[in-house]
């Protein structure tokens, strides 16, 4: 439980792409990555450690896009 496949990891990233663009400091993407949680069954109730390792993943995968952008 609480896992994400890669095509689901990647879903999560293009809307906060899409909602947010690439510049997003690494506090404001948690807060967004958290938020879209919410709307994910099962997620919602995800302990606290567990949220925090999956949004530092996801966050190392944008934050690498977006360093990738800027060159």
């Amino acid at each position: 439980m609480h896992t994400l496949l890669e095509e689901a990891r990647n879903a999560l990233l293009a809307i906060i792409d899409e909602q947010f663009g690439p510049s997003l400091t690494e506090e404001e993407f948690a807060e967004a990555m958290l938020d879209l949680f919410e709307n994910i069954p099962g997620f919602e109730t995800m302990p606290p450690a567990k949220a925090s390792h999956i949004v530092n993943q996801l966050w190392s995968t944008y934050h690498g896009k977006e360093a990738r952008r800027d060159h």
